[in-house]
């Protein structure tokens, strides 16, 4: 009974441990969403300058501050035809818009101004990814907010690796335990008959 009683317990703090993990990731999800700012228009101004208008202002940005651009191709979920996905990173926050978008167009030739071949992935020499992922938030967004986002895509992975590491150790006890009381059930009638077998024979000897 004792060697029951103990997997159950540790099997509900590990279930708790799972609940509070979602339930961070689903609070830092919608704390992301509340503080992004979304993009309503570009526009080309002179000198190969463009204006990145949000929903808190306007943005200025030139070739210079473009430092990572990354290209993806997919299909419209209905409709099925082909949209690209662009993501531009500059030292002001990234830019996320698709073909389909009506300054389609106006983001296409920013990143056209730095990346001529249209690569799927381009980084700006001498620039690696470390330096690129502090500008890893909206452009737009506030500069008292950016630490904020930061913490909250902090705790959003920390919760996926502790739910994830839980969840594997939760499932793999269950299987050993499973799979033993199968063992023990399949062994059982037999060692039950051998021990009649036995109290039988040892009748007939007396």
């Amino acid at each position: 009974m004792l060697n029951l009683r103990k997997p159950v317990g540790r099997e509900k703090i590990k279930g708790i441990i799972i609940y509070a993990c979602l339930l961070v990731l689903i609070s830092t999800i919608i704390g992301i969403h509340f503080l992004d700012v979304n993009v309503t228009d570009i526009e080309i101004a002179d000198q190969g300058t463009y204006k990145i208008v949000t929903a808190k202002g306007t943005v200025s940005v030139s070739p210079s501050n473009i430092l990572r651009i990354e290209r993806t191709y997919t299909k419209a979920a209905i409709t099925g035809i082909p949209v690209e996905l662009d993501k531009i990173y500059t030292d002001k926050g990234f830019i996320y818009f698709t073909s389909l978008n009506s300054y389609a167009e106006a983001g296409q030739a920013m990143a056209n101004s730095v990346d001529y071949n249209g690569l799927a992935s381009w980084l700006r020499p001498n620039t690696t990814i470390r330096t690129v992922q502090p500008y890893a938030y909206a452009i737009g967004t506030p500069k008292s907010y950016v630490p904020v986002i930061f913490l909250l895509m902090f705790f959003q992975y920390l919760s996926l690796i502790i739910g994830a590491i839980t969840l594997f150790v939760l499932i793999s006890p269950i299987r050993r335990c499973k799979d033993s009381y199968e063992n023990n059930n399949n062994l059982t009638p037999e060692t039950d008959f051998r021990t009649a077998e036995e109290q039988q024979f040892g009748v007939a000897a007396k």
